[in-house]
């Protein structure tokens, strides 16, 4: 990767913002501007940033955890995906939830995929290699493709 992607991460846990970059790492994700947002009015407001300021810099990805306080990780996921800027980037649902609702609902919303955490380190540690596979240019293309 030539210049730094902007990667937006909602997650109000900071050991699983520890996690998450440590996983990035390992999977040789390290020139990346990792946004942490810790509430989901956070989030609206950075991608409402993103959308009013051309010259600020889009995320390339979004990871969503979806229990934030004041707005659902899936409230986050329908906002991104109606944004001038932000609609098409991959977005990756990181949560603890296995519910087969919930990952149906993240799908139908438009989620690029859904990824439960782990109760072990090496198993969390995959989120890395996930998000390098959603930001290869074969994933960002099938991914904007309906």
């Amino acid at each position: 990767m030539n210049s730094p992607i902007t990667i937006l991460l909602a997650e109000d846990n900071p050991g699983d913002v520890f996690l998450v970059r440590r996983a990035l790492e390992k999977h040789g994700l390290q020139d990346i501007n990792l946004v942490v947002v810790e509430d989901g009015q956070a989030a609206f407001r950075f991608v409402e940033a993103v959308d009013a300021d051309d010259s600020q810099d889009a995320p390339g990805l979004a990871l969503l955890d979806l229990n934030l306080p004041r707005a659902t990780g899936n409230r986050i996921l329908t906002r991104i995906r109606g944004s001038r800027r932000c609609g098409d980037i991959p977005i990756i649902i990181v949560t603890s939830s296995d519910s087969p609702l919930d990952r149906a609902a993240t799908a139908e919303l438009g989620a690029t995929s859904y990824f439960q955490k782990p109760g072990d380190l090496a198993g969390f540690m995959q989120l890395g290699q996930i998000v390098r596979d959603a930001l290869s240019p074969k994933a960002r293309v099938s991914a904007s493709t309906p």
